[in-house]
């Protein structure tokens, strides 16, 4: 004979097939989501960003606080001329994110110092560039990037130490060399300045940053031959924003000498190659 039913065993069933049907339908959830941020990574890396903006907007519909895909949508933001709305987006992840234990906010501090350097907010740049290398104090370009933000700042002994310990992990990367240089121009050590600019022609002879800082070292030096020839070099290397030689610093000395006037304004015309 067939024992009866018992009525706490059906409840038990039930219930916990209710909560199958719950987290199922909470995976399905989650797993969308994800779907949206990966397809959001793939359009971003390929460089098309209303995709990837569209993505995120469409994930975060779901998920709201996701930081992950925040920080995604404040680069895209980003990339498509929207700072301020990329900056709201990276604060917004790093508010979140703060303190939460597997949770990466390199990319949210790096893109709030990006856009603060883009403004001139040097002080602020540096507080998120110094956040930045708490997470990995070793780090190459962090340190390249704060000598670069000390040395606007004044802060001479900050950027050389951040300049030095760069070179000497990376002593022939370009980008580093050229902020050992002008760190070298800025404290005076011109022969230090040049050697390091002369460096990055060794590593690369392509390379149109190498010209430009010895440029920088013969205006400092009032050798105004060597700095319009070196000139003339990088931009024949395609110098990058050939356009704005005229307004750097460096180039204070020279600013109203017709010689320098008439390359800064072929440079500007296109930055077209100019005969050595």
């Amino acid at each position: 004979m067939r024992r009866p039913s018992n009525p706490r065993g059906w409840g038990t069933r039930i219930a916990n097939r209710l909560f199958c049907l719950i987290l199922l339908f909470a995976v399905s959830c989650v797993d969308h989501a994800t779907e949206h941020r990966v397809r959001a990574n793939a359009f971003f890396r390929a460089g098309d960003y209303p995709a990837a903006l569209k993505e995120c907007d469409e994930g975060l519909a779901q998920h709201p606080d996701d930081v992950g895909t925040l920080i995604l949508r404040a680069k895209a933001l980003f990339e498509l001329g929207r700072a301020d709305d990329s900056q709201r987006d990276f604060e917004r992840a790093v508010a979140l994110g703060q303190g939460k234990r597997g949770t990466y906010l390199g990319d949210a501090y790096l893109g709030l110092a990006i856009i603060a350097s883009r403004r001139k907010d040097w002080s602020t740049a540096k507080v998120e560039f110094e956040k930045l290398l708490e997470l990995d104090p070793s780090d190459v370009g962090t340190h390249t990037n704060l000598a670069r933000v000390d040395l606007e700042l004044g802060d001479l002994p900050g950027a050389e130490a951040h300049a030095s310990f760069a070179a000497n992990v990376r002593p022939q990367d370009e980008a580093v060399l050229f902020v050992l240089g002008k760190v070298d121009l800025a404290a005076g050590k011109l022969d230090d300045a040049a050697a390091a600019f002369a460096k990055i022609a060794e590593a690369n002879p392509h390379a149109s940053s190498a010209p430009y800082g010895l440029a920088m070292v013969a205006a400092k030096r009032g050798d105004k031959a060597l700095c319009l020839a070196k000139l003339r070099e990088a931009v024949a290397l395609k110098v990058p924003n050939p356009g704005e030689i005229g307004d750097d610093p460096a180039f204070a000395s020279l600013k109203d000498d017709p010689d320098f006037s008439s390359l800064v304004g072929d440079a500007r015309r296109g930055g077209q190659r100019v005969d050595l």
